[in-house]
């Protein structure tokens, strides 16, 4: 029964927004002032996030026979953990020795900025986007197709990717929206508010990760027991 559910290409989405709905809720009912301070360093949300990304990774190494004709595509998505991984570490506020973070824009305009690290970065920069423009050009026409047919793994996939750009969107929207009311600086309880709605949503992204891997298993042993 559990099975069958788990396979449902309606699981992901339940499972993100059901468990998301509930962590917010208890949060702004309970620790509605502490909620900022549940998002930062060492907090719960924090400690959450990370145990996620470990059994990611664990599931990752565990699932690799479920790979064996496509060890590209498992390369490239321990490739693209890990990064993720070490961009929530912030990593990459440790990686220049003269700027903030070496992977924006303002970095390699910046003169003052060595060179040698613009050539390293940015071979960096140019392996991560490869590997996403790689993986868009491939799959995504199979994706959308697949989509309106009901397929599991692709409608997990879609909630994994509808999290992710809610939360880049989250992150952004209190700068932009300060600067499009030319605002000095915004309330204290509007920043808190999408800090949580940012970290909070982050926080399932591993987690969407290892039900995508563990529904491709079963799916597959399904295949097999079947032919």
């Amino acid at each position: 029964m559990f099975r069958k559910m788990f396979l449902s290409p309606f699981f992901a989405p339940i499972f993100f927004g059901v468990l998301w709905g509930a962590l917010l809720l208890v949060v702004l009912v309970f620790f509605n002032e502490q909620k900022f301070e549940l998002t930062t360093d060492g907090q719960l949300i924090d400690i959450l996030t990370y145990t996620g990304y470990g059994l990611m990774l664990f599931v990752m190494l565990c699932l690799v026979k479920d790979f064996k004709d496509k060890m590209l595509l498992w390369s490239i998505s321990v490739m693209l953990g890990v990064a993720a991984l070490l961009r929530e570490a912030g990593i990459q506020h440790h990686l220049s020795s003269t700027d903030s973070t070496p992977f924006k824009s303002r970095f390699f305009l910046n003169p003052n900025n060595p060179l040698s690290e613009k050539i390293i970065f940015g071979a960096v920069l140019i392996m991560i986007f490869g590997a996403l423009l790689y993986l868009a050009i491939k799959y995504t026409k199979h994706l959308v197709t697949s989509f309106f047919k009901l397929d599991t793994i692709t409608w997990s996939i879609a909630t994994f990717c509808g999290v992710l750009v809610f939360a880049k969107f989250a992150d952004r929207f209190p700068s932009h929206w300060r600067h499009l009311n030319n605002l000095d600086k915004l309330p204290r309880d509007f920043i808190d508010i999408w800090s949580l709605l940012e970290e909070s949503s982050e926080l399932f992204l591993p987690y969407l990760v290892i039900i995508i891997l563990l529904q491709h298993h079963l799916c597959l042993k399904k295949r097999l027991f079947i032919n």
